[in-house]
């Protein structure tokens, strides 16, 4: 049991990392419709997700990890401040890129 927790607590780890990673790299002061700003929010997702893969890929994370990273880094995202429907979109991209 012990070890099972341990590695819960890894992922949520690694879920709240991800969204701290994300937020540097497109943070809520860029938020805009610029040409410049949605390439940089496009480069973003795409290196959160690719990120979540290798994490997902290295861990061989089921159903029940890959929800447990999601929420962590849903949860963290709104304690940054981003808006419920950017992060619910985000999310979904996120755990749909993990599913593929």
């Amino acid at each position: 049991m012990a070890f099972g927790k341990a590695r819960s607590r890894d992922i949520e780890e690694f879920g709240v990392a991800l969204a701290r990673d994300f937020s540097k790299a497109y943070s809520l002061a860029d938020a805009s419709s610029d040409r410049k700003v949605l390439k940089k929010l496009a480069r973003a997702i795409d290196a959160t997700c690719d990120r979540a893969a290798t994490f997902q890929k290295d861990r061989k994370l089921g159903v029940y990890g890959k929800a447990k990273l999601g929420t962590a880094f849903k949860w963290e995202m709104k304690s940054l401040g981003y808006r419920d429907d950017f992060i619910d979109e985000l999310t979904q991209n996120l755990l749909l890129h993990l599913s593929g």
